[in-house]
């Protein structure tokens, strides 16, 4: 099973140290980082998954979760889902 995870956000660091995000203005120093999806903003991401050896039919779930603070203990809700089942022809 493949399985991966992306974070989109900003990131303002608490006093531009370490990993822990900063709760309020007098923390957040400026923005490092911004991964943040935008509005009215297309985005694309390409992943390569392989095929099970001998297989050629395979179900796709790609899941979009909405992560308050970040993480997945900060109250989550699933945003968006789809499931494609994909088939690819045999190589001989």
């Amino acid at each position: 099973m493949y399985n991966e995870d992306k974070i989109y956000m900003p990131v303002p660091q608490k006093f531009a140290r370490g990993d822990e995000m900063g709760r309020g203005p007098y923390e957040k120093s400026g923005i490092i980082a911004d991964t943040g999806l935008h509005p009215g903003k297309k985005h694309e991401e390409h992943y390569e998954i392989l095929f099970p050896e001998g297989k050629h039919e395979m179900t796709l779930k790609v899941q979009l979760w909405y992560l308050p603070y970040g993480n997945k203990q900060s109250d989550p809700f699933l945003w968006k889902e789809v499931v494609k089942n994909v088939k690819v022809s045999k190589v001989e």
